[in-house]
């Protein structure tokens, strides 16, 4: 299992989202998500700790308006030069 943390929401938002399981499941969610966002763990990790497989990640990724993939513009810049420049010549 794992520590449990206990918080306080208003009647009128368990309302909304239903039951307690489901606003436990929601907040879980919505921390492991934030944290990805925030580039404080993998996706692979948050896979794991919503205990979804890798390739079931991405669609989640897609519900919260997430990217998999996470390009600034200047990386992108930097990676499409790198590919654009010739191999050096093999020895």
């Amino acid at each position: 299992m794992g520590q449990s943390l206990t918080i306080d929401i208003p009647v009128e938002l368990l309302q909304v989202i239903g039951t307690e399981d489901e606003a436990r499941r929601e907040a879980k969610t919505a921390l492991i998500l934030d944290l990805v966002r925030r580039g404080k763990i993998s996706r692979s990790r948050a896979a794991e700790f919503l205990q979804i497989s890798l390739a079931d990640f991405p669609a989640l990724l897609a519900q919260y308006q997430i990217p998999w993939f996470d390009y600034s513009v200047e990386t992108l810049r930097d990676d499409l030069r790198t590919l654009a420049t010739p191999p050096p010549p093999s020895v």
